[in-house]
């Protein structure tokens, strides 16, 4: 069973704000340089009112050995709280990535995965043959 926090109160203050989760349908590779972070064809793509899509990798799929937990924490009123990820090799454990241990339950199916900010990591996708 998937553990959220309940309804997001976000939405309760702002109820034309929309999230839309979807399959992505693609193969996603993360990279920074030649260090793949991680490498997905079951990634989710998020949509949200008023920002860029992002794309969420199952943690399975996350080479977690080539990163470190950071002890940033912050909070968004529709997905919840989120944690923080940086390259294992940074010793100023800038964030790379992000992750909602508990999201909201509109948000529900991101629980378990990862998303990288797109201007500190290489995003690239492929077709998934037969999808």
């Amino acid at each position: 069973m998937t553990k959220t926090l309940g309804p997001a109160p976000g939405f309760v203050n702002h109820p034309d704000y929309r999230i839309h989760i979807s399959d992505s349908g693609q193969n996603w590779i993360a990279r920074v340089g030649a260090i793949v972070l991680a490498n997905s064809n079951r990634a989710l793509v998020l949509g949200e009112t008023g920002y860029e899509t992002v794309i969420y990798f199952p943690r399975e799929d996350v080479f977690l050995g080539r990163m470190q937990s950071t002890n940033d924490k912050t909070t968004c009123p529709f997905k919840g709280e989120a944690r923080y990820f940086a390259q294992a090799n940074d010793a100023k454990k800038q964030a790379v990535a992000w992750t909602y241990p508990e999201p909201y339950d509109e948000v529900a199916s991101i629980t378990g995965h990862i998303a990288f900010y797109k201007n500190k990591v290489s995003l690239e996708s492929t077709p998934v043959v037969g999808y």
